[in-house]
């Protein structure tokens, strides 16, 4: 049986990890431009669609983007400039499914909640409880990468995976 023999990577940090998150961010409206844009000339014509099911298409797209190209490449779009790869933590396997999909869920849980946390700031509603949830998480997030062995943010910890600059 033949050994499969694997590149070597080294870990990256924040900086490289925003990187490649502005340019999969731009991606993902771009693709939700076009999916709107659709949705907007069906409802011209049939009426308009329920809030709930465009709020499940943002999601269904979102997910379709980062979890197929971390299932299928090791990479989204944006992570392939920099020859980035998501793997498992423990192996340096490809994802699974299920693998990625939590990676995903607790990713977004981050993202939303930093949006959230910006929300509260530029608007200066900052005197409540939602405030201080939203604000932690991102927080925790960042407190992962910087005090833990694997210098992994929360949602590599939580599902199991990390990322590498394949060299």
């Amino acid at each position: 049986m033949a050994e499969i023999k694997r590149k070597k990577g080294v870990k990256v940090g924040i900086g490289i990890r925003l990187l490649a998150s502005g340019y999969d961010v731009l991606i993902l409206f771009g693709l939700l431009f076009i999916a709107f844009s659709l949705i907007t000339a069906v409802e011209n014509q049939l009426g308009p669609m329920q809030q709930w099911l465009k709020g499940s298409l943002e999601i269904v797209i979102a997910y379709a983007y980062f979890v197929g190209f971390w299932v299928k490449g090791g990479a989204t779009t944006g992570m392939r400039p920099w020859k980035l790869r998501v793997v498992v933590a423990d192996s340096g396997d490809p994802l699974t499914w299920f693998a990625a999909s939590v990676r995903f869920i607790a990713l977004m849980i981050t993202w939303l909640s930093l949006g959230m946390t910006l929300w509260y700031l530029i608007t200066r509603d900052t005197g409540h409880f939602l405030f201080f949830v939203a604000a932690v998480v991102p927080a925790v997030s960042m407190a992962t990468m910087a005090i833990s062995r694997e210098r992994s943010p929360l949602h590599d910890l939580i599902a199991g995976t990390a990322i590498y600059r394949v060299e």
